[in-house]
């Protein structure tokens, strides 16, 4: 039978404190700014019924060949002739509920999910156009993609599906067929399974050690392949809902600065015609009537002369600023390009250090991290200019920590000086060495005065590649860590201060998609270096370009 909820929705009215304390995690940021307008219930008439992910789990063990039917599912079924604001009002009063499946008598329509539907409800105009009308008009308009498994499918198996999805698609509910019945699988209670599935195998493995050898190899396979695509799932779906939000940012201050700074010329060029005008008017006629010479001295016209070009022209600096912004912006956020093209390296790091600016500024008494580039003449490299971002964006984050971590050493910040030691030097190694750290006198520690630095240096290499280097005076890292460090999970951080993913998720983008290199040379007290080297052309990496995209 339909769930649907009484026609009768006397009890529910406006309440913009309430429509304000809504689940923001749930919602674009567009919808919350009308969560005043919001449609919020004084008391649901009917609550679905939820349980915590981990409850339901533990309740109901998994073990490595555990179906969907073994987890919670959500019984969120509709009639199509329900209208979009009753929906509304379902997922408000519901705020665990992923999405809802739409049905004809018991037959199975599709289904809308919680971000699809806010998606489409927070753009200009769709609450008039849709909030009275059934929820099969914006399900037609969402046109939903959606992936639909029986009951009896493995939960591994079912990850993988999922992750074939687009990445628009990837974190969007599961639709589970039952006897004579659908229901909703959330993506994220999937991926906790996953996770128990995961050290279930690690486990497993860890007593294997008395079984066969055979054996023994079917379950290191099976964990190696948890984890593998564990980390694909998890990266996909952050750098998706990131690219998306980055790119609609992009697109709509694009938009809006175009009009500023379009339209500054043509001021400039009218505010200079006045001036001119004025300049005409003072030169033949000298002697101004006094109510004129009056409103001049009230406007300080003479200084106004002087500062009006100095104003069109900060503001055509400001509006230059603005669209560069906005270029870095979309060139970092390249997700929707499923294919290699041609890309500028130097673009795609100029992109990067532009979002941690903020980082490298100096915070507190600890001064400013000195970032120096030595680009060489590199070529278009054909590469997915997104992913590999990505792989920048996490080699320098851990190149700042390094370098912030080494600042507290030298005594930056207590009033003392500096305490590196001044008798090694990064990079020394003798003149026929290829060693791949820099011998850069810059990145010395200097115990009377430190200066936090990166370096960043580009080349073409052999073998029709292209080298990146990444360097830094940090803290270094001992050569136990460096034999883990592109492990997946692995980090040396705190607990809640590292997943242990980053490197891990750089490595596979530069070695595994794009048929490179990425080594680490460090030592304590001196400092790290990443060398990333990536084929020009990917003519042996199509296949898997394409693949991983």
């Amino acid at each position: 039978m339909p769930k649907t909820f009484p026609e009768n929705t006397s009890n529910w009215r406006i309440y913009s404190e309430e429509a304000r304390g809504c689940q923001k995690q749930a919602t674009p940021l567009s919808w919350t700014n009308k969560a005043s307008e919001t449609l919020v219930a004084c008391q649901p008439t009917q609550e679905f019924e939820q349980h915590p992910v981990e409850a339901s789990l533990q309740a109901s063990p998994l073990n490595l060949d555990s179906t969907l039917e073994e987890l919670t599912l959500h019984d969120a079924c509709i009639d199509l002739e329900c209208t979009t604001e009753e929906v509304s009002k379902l997922f408000e009063a519901n705020p665990l509920l992923p999405g809802i499946i739409i049905a004809d008598g018991g037959n199975f329509v599709g289904m809308i999910s919680r971000r699809q539907f806010f998606e489409c409800m927070s753009r200009p105009y769709s609450l008039e156009l849709f909030s009275k009308r059934p929820v099969l008009a914006l399900y037609s308009f969402a046109q939903s993609k959606t992936l639909v498994c029986d009951r009896n499918a493995s939960i591994v198996e079912t990850v993988q599906q999922s992750l074939e999805r687009s990445p628009e698609s990837m974190c969007e509910p599961i639709v589970v067929q039952l006897s004579g019945a659908y229901k909703l699988l959330d993506v994220h209670q999937l991926l906790y399974a996953h996770s128990q599935i995961h050290q279930l195998a690690t486990e497993a493995l860890r007593l294997s050690e008395a079984q066969s050898r055979q054996q023994a190899t079917k379950l290191e396979q099976t964990l190696y392949e948890l984890q593998r695509t564990q980390t694909q799932l998890i990266q996909t779906e952050k750098m998706s809902s990131l690219g998306q939000i980055v790119a609609g940012v992009a697109h709509e201050v694009n938009n809006s600065v175009n009009y500023i700074h379009g339209n500054l010329a043509h001021a400039s060029d009218y505010a200079y015609d006045l001036l001119h005008l004025v300049y005409l008017y003072a030169k033949h006629y000298p002697e101004p009537v006094p109510e004129i010479q009056e409103e001049m001295e009230a406007i300080d016209l003479d200084f106004l002369i002087l500062d009006l070009p100095k104003l069109l022209s900060s503001m055509q600096l400001g509006s230059e600023r603005i669209c560069d912004i906005v270029l870095s912006l979309r060139n970092f956020s390249r997700l929707d390009e499923a294919e290699g093209k041609p890309v500028d390296i130097h673009e795609g790091i100029d992109s990067t250090l532009l979002f941690l600016q903020n980082r490298l500024k100096g915070q507190g008494q600890r001064p400013d991290i000195s970032v120096h580039k030595e680009y060489g003449d590199l070529p278009l490299v054909a590469c997915n200019a997104g992913e590999l971002n990505q792989a920048f964006m996490n080699i320098l984050c851990n190149a700042i920590e390094a370098v912030e971590m080494r600042t507290e050493d030298w005594g930056l910040g207590s009033g003392d000086k500096g305490q590196g030691t001044g008798d090694k030097e990064l990079g020394k190694s003798p003149s026929n060495s290829q060693s791949p750290i820099p011998n850069t006198q810059s990145l010395i520690p200097n115990p009377q005065s430190p200066i936090p630095q990166i370096q960043i240096r580009t080349e073409v290499g052999d073998n029709n590649q292209v080298l990146i280097r990444i360097t830094d005076n940090g803290v270094g890292m001992t050569s136990e860590v460096q034999q883990r460090l592109f492990d997946p999970f692995f980090t040396t951080k705190s607990v809640g201060k590292g997943s242990g993913l980053g490197l891990s998720i750089s490595y596979q983008i530069v070695v595994e998609k794009h048929c490179g290199k990425l080594t680490c040379v460090s030592e304590p007290g001196i400092g790290t270096e990443f060398l990333i080297e990536i084929p020009i052309q990917q003519s042996n990496c199509e296949s898997t370009l394409s693949r991983c995209a």
